[in-house]
């Protein structure tokens, strides 16, 4: 009991840039307790867990039913109607959005928000290797799934990822984004939650597209995308884009395994 009091203190004081720069102090060791404990007292997952795993401007998404989020659902999607044109240029990359059925987000409200992000100069159009198409039906490469935490732990399991019912994943072709963090995104990000969802989306497209984790470069620059942001930010500052200048792309060294 005195452990989590303490663990509870150092949140309280911190606030949610301090608890990322404590998470720092252990970056050589996802596993150490101290990490987990942090994870613990926020109610998500230890990084240790998340085998795979959203400022311009996005639709104000928000559950129907009154701000709650629905822990599981009946694993029915609803696909998100139209299209897009097609953004970038490169290889070709068609994608499907769904939106399971009980999430309480229209899924052309959250369609609109993935292809923000997508078309973003400052996301993965910026090396000019693939261009994005959002398609309603046909073939596909891979599809956007909004789910609630219960959905996600089944679909993220198939593919041998334990989100526990609180982060999302990549598997394969689904890139599968958790309603609760959606909604609720993570301390640090608490009054940017538009930048978590960037984030998020361009993080697990990122797996899509090759990229593994890594961590942060140095205290107090900007988060790689394919940081763990949603476990801590490590001494950095936080960061949605994979290319937040347009044209350098921000990576990190490898995060340990």
């Amino acid at each position: 009991m005195r452990r989590i009091a303490t663990t509870l203190a150092i949140l309280i004081i911190v606030g949610g840039a301090g608890v990322a720069g404590y998470a720092a102090t252990h970056r050589g060791d996802p596993t150490s307790p101290d990490v987990n404990a942090v994870a613990t007292a926020m109610q998500l997952p230890p990084p240790a867990e998340e085998v795979d795993a959203a400022t311009s401007a996005l639709p104000d998404i928000a559950p129907s039913g009154g701000g709650t989020v629905p822990a599981a659902g009946s694993g029915r999607f609803v696909p998100a109607p139209g299209g897009s044109a097609v953004v970038g240029a490169g290889r070709l990359q068609r994608y499907n959005v769904v939106v399971e059925a009980e999430a309480g987000v229209r899924p052309e409200d959250f369609a609109a928000a993935v292809e923000a992000t997508i078309a973003e100069p400052r996301g993965w159009t910026a090396p000019r290797r693939w261009s994005f198409q959002r398609v309603a039906a046909g073939p596909s490469d891979f599809t956007v799934h909004l789910a609630t935490p219960a959905t996600t732990d089944r679909i993220c399991g198939r593919h041998g990822v334990r989100t526990l019912g609180e982060v999302s994943c990549r598997g394969g072709r689904d890139v599968v984004i958790n309603l609760k963090r959606w909604i609720l995104a993570v301390p640090w990000y608490a009054d940017a939650i538009a930048d978590y969802r960037h984030m998020v989306v361009n993080h697990e497209v990122g797996h899509f597209l090759g990229h593994g984790h890594v961590v942060c470069g140095g205290t107090g620059r900007l988060a790689p995308v394919m940081q763990r942001q949603t476990f801590g930010l490590e001494g950095c500052q936080r960061n949605p884009w994979p290319y937040p200048d347009g044209r350098t792309f921000l990576t990190g060294p490898n995060a340990p395994r």
